[in-house]
């Protein structure tokens, strides 16, 4: 999924672009989720009450304060989040490089250029590495998500197979670490009670199990064989296919 921001003092721009989004998001099959703030302030303190977004769009003029001095301050939260800013002044490019905004969408907005520059964005916030946060015996530790291959449940420890070969633990439920997984931009699918594994790693599938690309075989239990199947084949539809 991905999280948007809308940052407007128009209404009727701040809708437009709000639709805009959803009605691209419905044609490209792209799960998206949109807040909208009609000032700076608002959008500046979802974010410090912990709101992570990966995607945000300003306006530089509005009525209390402006969207360059709001982006600066987010900048120093998050600099990861992609910047993309909709105004009808042009005069403040070079302040919007030192903030390494994504683009910039001049009023009135066109359609079709707005449609590249969101699934531009798209992509690239599809190539970042997200990383999974656990902790364990009193440390937090991070691995990339694109790193897994898939997580083990066993009694009340989850182990984490890398692609390197390497075996990280925690303690935790395998249910618990789905849901958190599922916040992320990589998607993996629960093959057992005892598996969920990593989409981008699975070479083949049968009707009853996976095998990964590195030769790995974990099972398909016989009551998540439907569920399984369609997530997987949604997610092949998007594929290249030969």
């Amino acid at each position: 999924m991905i999280k948007v921001a809308i940052c407007d003092d128009e209404n009727r721009i701040a809708s437009q672009i709000e639709n805009l989004i959803l009605s691209i998001c419905m044609k490209e099959n792209i799960i998206v989720d949109t807040d909208v703030f009609y000032c700076g302030k608002s959008l500046e303190k979802e974010i410090v009450n912990g709101t992570m977004y990966d995607l945000i769009y300003f306006d530089i003029q509005m009525k209390d304060g402006d969207g360059i001095t709001t982006a600066k301050s987010i900048r120093r939260m998050d600099e990861n989040v992609i910047l993309i800013y909709v105004s009808g002044y042009d005069s403040y490019v070079m302040e919007l490089f030192r903030l390494d905004v994504f683009a910039f969408i001049k009023k009135p907005i066109d359609p079709k250029l707005f449609t590249d520059v969101f699934l531009d964005a798209c992509r690239k916030i599809g190539n970042k590495k997200f990383y999974f946060i656990y902790h364990y015996k009193n440390n937090e530790y991070k691995i990339p998500c694109i790193d897994i291959l898939y997580f083990e449940s066993r009694g009340h420890k989850i182990n984490i197979h890398t692609r390197n070969g390497a075996v990280e633990v925690f303690n935790g439920k395998l249910s618990d670490t789905q849901t958190q997984i599922s916040r992320g931009k990589i998607p993996f699918l629960r093959t057992h009670q005892s598996f969920l594994v990593n989409y981008h790693h699975i070479k083949s599938r049968s009707k009853t199990d996976v095998t990964l690309t590195t030769g790995t075989r974990l099972p398909i239990s016989e009551d998540r064989q439907k569920t399984f199947g369609e997530q997987y084949s949604k997610l092949l539809g998007d594929e290249v296919h030969i």
